[in-house]
């Protein structure tokens, strides 16, 4: 489905950059740009969105949290890995697409390792959680409209209040504040 798709793609821009307008006719050649914003839509729903009905489905692992994200790999190491991170009772699990599955794991981490989380810039334009692990570094988390996931983040992870590591990231602890200009 994805090559079909990608091969539609292709073959619908290459109508809409090199065909003139005149040619077939305004109204057909500008009724196809809907048509093109729909397809590139469904790609991206089929290759990455995990929903949380596909992760039920393939794990038994009960989970009480879940949002759709995309983890910021090492650098070098590739592009962002999208899916749905979930909160289970001691962990969180990233579960990413995968061709001969519907969701395979792509990272885990014991919530009794996470020292905290911060919220604010994981890349230099996209704000999300990072969370910082006992002996494992920091694993980062793109996630939209992050500012407003901190409260079901630290219920989730079964915290009464946020601990001393939750706050917002580092680039935004070191901007200059209101007050002092």
């Amino acid at each position: 489905m994805q090559a079909l798709i990608k091969l539609i793609l292709l073959a619908l821009t290459f109508f809409l950059v090199f065909i003139n307008p005149s040619y077939i006719g305004k109204g057909l050649y500008y009724s196809m740009f809907p048509l093109l914003f729909l397809l590139v839509w469904l790609f991206y729903r089929i290759t990455y969105y995990v929903s949380e009905k596909e992760v039920r489905k393939a794990v038994d692992e009960p989970f009480h949290y879940s949002l759709f994200c995309a983890m910021v790999p090492p650098l070098g190491e590739g592009d962002l890995q999208r899916g749905r991170l979930i909160i289970a009772e001691d962990e969180i699990i990233l579960y990413r697409r995968d061709g001969s599955k519907p969701v395979k794991e792509a990272y885990r981490l014991a919530i009794a390792d996470i020292e905290g989380f911060s919220i604010g810039k994981v890349l230099s334009v996209r704000s999300g959680v990072t969370f910082k692990a006992k002996g494992r570094g920091e694993a980062k988390f793109v996630v939209s409209r992050a500012h407003k996931k901190k409260e079901a983040l630290t219920a989730a992870l079964g915290w009464s209040r946020p601990p001393e590591g939750v706050g917002v990231g580092e680039e935004a602890s070191q901007a200059p504040s209101f007050k002092d200009l």
